[in-house]
């Protein structure tokens, strides 16, 4: 009898750990933390010598699709600039740091600069992938993502010359 209760408490006391253990383990995977508490984390290991100057932030991306060709898809990304430590006043024409967010300028294949209404923009391309951007302020940039094998540069030039700031 002494025998089977001690079986009987050693299965238990497994049965147990092993609910912890999986509990553990599934809190782990599923504890998702929310970017700022992220950047609070970062933030706090960093040494005093290194100040937060900016964030640019995906405030949204509408998706327009083509209707004979579904692949065929344009994306309007429209960034959000807060500033610290760093000046806006010193953002003057495009403001390629933002951009970073979506795509690394220095790793496109070509550049056009030109303007979009009375903004500086750049036409970047690389590969089957090409994105006009312009910066309507220090605080907000737009960028018009595309193929353009699939869809002429001019036709998304215009379109962003008819877009309307979103306040």
């Amino acid at each position: 009898m002494q025998r089977k209760k001690g079986v009987l408490l050693i299965f238990e006391l497994v049965i147990c750990l092993t609910l912890l253990f999986e509990a553990s383990v599934y809190k782990n995977i599923h504890n998702t933390s929310n970017p700022d508490e992220m950047i609070s984390r970062i933030e706090e290991a960093l040494s005093d010598e290194y100040k937060k100057q900016s964030m640019t932030k995906l405030a949204a991306t509408l998706i327009y699709k083509d209707k004979t060709n579904k692949e065929n898809k344009i994306y309007y990304h429209i960034l959000k600039n807060t500033f610290y430590e760093s000046d806006p006043a010193k953002i003057v024409g495009l403001h390629t740091e933002a951009l970073g967010v979506l795509f690394l300028v220095e790793s496109m294949d070509s550049c056009k600069k030109m303007r979009i209404q009375q903004w500086d923009a750049a036409l970047y391309k690389k590969n089957d992938v090409a994105y006009l951007c312009w910066t309507y302020s220090p605080e907000i940039s737009y960028v018009l993502e595309y193929n353009p094998n699939l869809i002429d540069d001019m036709e998304i030039v215009k379109m962003a010359e008819s877009a309307k700031t979103i306040e």
